[in-house]
């Protein structure tokens, strides 16, 4: 990654940090962009280059759509050629600092935190899911060649953010997972569908 490429970053994250740390002090009516803007050192310009709006610089970038490389490599059927461990995969992009899991973590409470005081804000994360989950059917279905009108990759897709969303609940309560510990977390989630939902589950 380049300098100005890092550069933009960091100014993201000081937007974000900025828009939290504020809301939390003052509640989301208290808050305007300019305040924000100007408490990460920036111009209210600038701000909108990265955010349409406070609302957005506060959902950050959680959930994240797959990796166009990644998207790729899974719809060709890789990387492994086994279907639940790629999909594994790709639900791992989503969770944007696994190599950073301390910080994943820090973001997450401050998240969970905003949406109980602010719970206006969770109709926008919801629709953030189901942007993620409704390309990641799309992806689905290209890797299986689902006909249209199949609910297969829909039903798969919805299952996994379903997974997913567990998984990153579960990471506020743990300081000392690492990048293999959510693979094996999602794996697990996987399993336990399986015996749920398969011909020998109990009822079943």
């Amino acid at each position: 990654m380049g300098l100005r490429e890092r550069k933009k970053q960091a100014t993201r994250r000081a937007l974000q940090d900025a828009a939290v740390s504020l809301t939390l002090e003052r509640g989301l009516e208290n808050v305007t962009v300019e305040e924000i803007a100007a408490e990460a050192d920036v111009s209210t310009r600038t701000f909108f280059n990265y955010f349409a709006t406070k609302e957005d610089a506060l959902l950050g970038d959680v959930p994240e759509t797959p990796d166009e490389e990644v998207r790729r490599e899974f719809v060709g059927g890789g990387p492994t050629g086994d279907f639940v461990e790629d999909l594994i995969t790709v639900l791992i992009t989503f969770l944007v600092s696994t190599d950073d899991l301390a910080t994943q973590r820090a973001d997450m409470r401050l998240r969970r935190e905003l949406m109980e005081r602010e719970p206006q804000l969770v109709r926008g994360m919801l629709a953030r899911f189901h942007n993620v989950e409704m390309e990641l059917a799309a992806a689905i279905a290209e890797r299986t060649g689902a006909s249209a009108g199949d609910d297969r990759p829909l039903l798969v897709a919805a299952s996994a953010m379903s997974v997913m969303r567990h998984t990153m609940k579960s990471l506020h309560f743990s300081e000392s997972e690492e990048a293999a510990d959510v693979r094996a977390k999602i794996r697990a989630a996987f399993r336990h569908l399986g015996e749920a939902y398969g011909p020998s589950a109990p009822n079943g």
